[in-house]
């Protein structure tokens, strides 16, 4: 426990970091919460490579993905001998050359973080991309959140910059946090004095405050930083350090940082995973169709007989779509024929329907014809109304019957003679004789069963 808090604060607060603000300004609140107790600034004590979570490696394909999460720093970060999280650059340095060692051709950086000490960074990034090209291995940067600063730096060494959807990357600036606690010793009592040799080696005057030229090294420093930075970059990405430094450190969503080169492509999980292992497969020469293919990412397990399994099923459903969307099409045509032939089929019932209005009215008008023809005008309504629901067999009956009875009529002396008395025969025999027949014949007619 060599080094406490407040000295690691220190370090933090008067160091040039690249580093995003925001995760700074998380590091500097946390470090001011736990100040009473201490860190230890060394290397694991205990790390196996079969159980870990820093690194998944298969090596049957050659395939690796490091994750390279939280802070950043050149020294593994523990707090009484327990990993705090982040990443260091020692420890990636290691697994890196483990893996190239273990004969890993495919590596991926997953990377989510927001950058951290600017120490040791791009020698770091430099001696891995350096390694990659002398054994013939592909790097691969899939940003899943955030890519920034110094995690930016290490992202950039790619042979491919992927991003996912939503995430950033960016930030390539430099970020120093000056803390001076004059004001704070004076409100608690405390009077500073130094006793020193050389100009530079107390940074504040006399009041307190930081000497001119103190801030103007630090200034100088920070500028050199800058331009070793900016050009790694441009370097790395293939850009001029004008372009880089024009994004003044800020981060970029996939469109901006692919339209700026600071990145390839955007991808979700699962599409870089299937990119990952089309790349892994024709780095190997297309001889790895009955290997599994491994990712150890949050504790979840993708193999390539799993993959190429739903790449079966996708396949399947999409021949099973077309097929759904032909029978749509037919089925929409079917129904179209349907809908034209139901608006034939309504107008010729239509038609059919006056046709028997029609018809209905003629044959009224005609039986209304022939019974003029045998009866008194004023009965003619009457009758015809009677006699509707008859079928012409009927009617035709029917008629006979009311001709027969004015054939009898006529020749009858009814018709020119007066009675015995010398009186003529009086109308309502008549119309009662044309009664007495009507209910004759509608009588037979029923009996017959009409």
């Amino acid at each position: 426990m060599a080094h406490s808090l407040l000295r690691l604060k220190e370090k933090i607060c008067n160091t040039p970091h690249l580093m995003h603000p925001a995760s700074f300004e998380t590091i500097i609140q946390y470090l001011n919460s736990r100040n009473a107790e201490d860190f230890k600034m060394e290397s694991d004590e205990e790390f196996s490579r079969e159980d870990n979570s820093r690194y998944s490696f298969n090596s049957d394909i050659g395939v690796a993905v490091m994750n390279i999460d939280g802070p950043l720093s050149y020294k593994p970060v523990t707090i009484m001998g327990f990993d705090c999280g982040g990443a260091s650059y020692q420890q990636i340095k290691e697994d890196f050359t483990y893996l190239v060692d273990s004969g890993a051709k495919t590596i991926a950086f997953s990377v989510s973080s927001g950058g951290g000490e600017a120490f040791q960074m791009m020698p770091t990034a430099s001696y891995m991309r350096n390694l990659a090209t002398e054994n013939d291995v592909r790097l691969i940067t899939y940003v899943d959140g955030l890519s920034a600063s110094a995690a930016y730096g290490l992202s950039v060494i790619a042979d491919e910059l992927i991003m996912a959807p939503s995430s950033e990357v960016g930030s390539v600036g430099v970020l120093v946090r000056l803390m001076n606690d004059s004001k704070a010793l004076e409100k608690e009592g405390y009077e500073r004095t130094f006793i020193s040799a050389g100009d530079e080696k107390i940074p504040y005057d006399a009041d307190g405050s930081f000497r001119k030229e103190f801030l103007e090294d630090i200034q100088g420093k920070v500028d050199t930083l800058y331009e070793d930075f900016t050009s790694f970059v441009a370097e790395h990405r293939n850009l001029t350090v004008e372009a880089v430094r024009s994004t003044q450190a800020r981060t970029f969503l996939p469109k901006e940082a692919i339209e700026l080169g600071l990145a390839d492509s955007v991808m979700t999980i699962e599409s870089f995973y299937t990119h990952l292992a089309e790349t892994a497969q024709r780095k190997e020469g297309g001889m790895l169709k009955n290997q599994l293919f491994k990712f150890n990412k949050n504790e979840e397990t993708l193999e390539m007989s799993q993959l190429a399994d739903m790449q079966a099923q996708l396949a399947q459903y999409q021949e099973q779509v077309a097929e759904l969307s032909s029978v749509k099409e037919t089925l929409a045509l079917l129904q179209a024929d349907f809908s034209a032939k139901d608006a034939a089929l309504a107008e010729a019932l239509s038609q059919v329907a006056q046709m028997q209005e029609v018809a209905v009215a003629t044959k009224l008008s005609a039986r209304k014809e022939k019974l003029s023809a045998v009866m008194s005008a004023d009965k003619v309504e009457g009758v015809s109304a009677s006699l509707s629901s008859l079928d012409d067999a009927a009617f035709s009956t029917v008629l006979a019957g009311f001709t027969a009875q004015k054939q009898a009529l006529e020749a009858s002396d009814l018709m020119n003679e007066i009675g015995d008395q010398g009186q003529e025969v009086e109308p309502q025999k008549q119309a009662s004789s044309e009664d007495f027949t009507l209910k004759a014949a509608q009588a037979k007619y029923n009996k017959e069963g009409k």
